[in-house]
């Protein structure tokens, strides 16, 4: 085991502290006839949204009262939020929640949600201060949703495809579902929208926009209050996972059936072990099937498991192509002083034995939409 460490630590680096999940994105090229549409389409932002802003002054004061005389100060609700090429920017919304009490966990977003903040969801009324991120360019009127941050290093690098445009207030997820539309499906259809990005497109969006907040189709996942939680691609276009399930043995391959990862699962509380062992294929060391791999066994776990730590283990030495990508998930070595994504380290079990990196892996606290 200690070679085992030792051969970990050469490709994590000699810096104790393991990195935050990172994301890895594949580059994508607008068409120039895409590009200059943007250009354009950046004027007609700047125009719909300082004269949505003027004329939904009134509706916007009135729906500030309402948020003031149920909900309290503040009014406006502000996240950090992804847009084009990953850039951080600040989203503003009116708040459609109460303020969690002294214990975050004793209540869910539902039992946080009061009937003016469901009615203004509904209606999407809470979206109006979101006309100044446009008017900033933060956004525009029409693109893929804006994602909070807490989901960086989650999507693969076909989904992030997706942040090649800004993000928009509506978009073509929104009006073919909006929440209630699986992740996969989702995010597919974000990267459609990039591909056919152009006026005839959009000007189709806008239209269908305008019925879909009437009918109030979709404005919830089934049974929550807004969209689930994202706990990374289930599938990829490469790649197919079998497993994790009761018996812990999974494998993930690609197309051609040849294996790229394959191992064993053992949960334990709110931790899970994972046994890794490297595939035998012609292109089992293929840094980029790799990092995809890892990517789709730790979303799966995350998805069907209610956990938030992940301890790796390996039957021999960790190839330096698995460490690298794990550091770039956020693992790190269960041995050092490292900086945790969490304020609470990791349970004590889950440093115990063989584990040679552990990270947090578990769904942020809370997530607002």
């Amino acid at each position: 085991m200690t070679d085992q460490l030792a051969s970990s630590d050469r490709a994590l680096g000699a810096d104790p502290e393991p990195t935050l999940p990172q994301q890895r994105s594949r580059a994508y090229q607008l068409r120039a006839s895409q590009r200059s549409y943007l250009r354009l389409r950046r004027v007609a932002d700047v125009l719909l949204a300082g004269t949505g802003l003027v004329v939904g002054s009134v509706p916007m004061a009135m729906v500030a009262l309402g948020v003031m005389a149920t909900m309290g100060r503040p009014v406006i609700f502000t996240q950090d939020r992804i847009t084009r090429d990953g850039r951080i920017f600040r989203l503003r919304k009116f708040r459609s929640m109460r303020s969690a009490g002294p214990d975050p966990s004793a209540e869910g977003d539902a039992d946080r949600l009061v009937p003016f903040g469901r009615f203004i969801r509904a209606t999407s009324l809470d979206e109006l201060p979101s006309l100044w991120n446009i008017l900033r360019g933060d956004m525009s009127l029409i693109g893929p949703r804006p994602l909070t941050t807490d989901y960086l290093g989650r999507f693969s690098a076909e989904q992030f495809t997706r942040h090649a445009v800004p993000a928009g207030l509506t978009g073509y997820a929104q009006v073919n579902g909006r929440n209630a539309v699986g992740w996969d499906d989702r995010l597919q259809m974000d990267q459609d929208y990039v591909r056919r990005l152009g006026p005839r497109l959009d000007a189709q969006i806008l239209l269908t926009t305008v019925l879909t907040v009437l009918r109030r189709d979709g404005v919830t996942d089934e049974g929550g209050v807004s969209m689930a939680d994202f706990p990374g691609p289930q599938s990829t276009s490469q790649l197919e996972l079998q497993g994790l399930d009761a018996d812990g043995e999974w494998v993930c391959h690609d197309r051609a059936d040849q294996i790229v990862l394959h191992g064993a699962l053992e949960l334990d509380g709110t931790a899970a072990k994972l046994e890794l062992r490297p595939g035998g294929g012609p292109k089992a060391g293929d840094p980029e099937l790799v990092d995809d791999a890892l990517l789709l066994v730790l979303s799966r776990l995350r998805a069907h498991h209610p956990v938030d730590w992940a301890c790796i283990t390996a039957s021999s030495d960790l190839p330096e192509e698995i460490a690298t990508a794990l550091r770039r998930l956020g693992f790190g070595r269960a041995s050092s002083a490292v900086r945790w994504t969490r304020t609470s380290p990791p349970p004590g079990r889950a440093l115990d034995g063989d584990a040679a990196l552990v990270g947090f892996i578990g769904f942020p606290d809370e997530v607002a939409s």
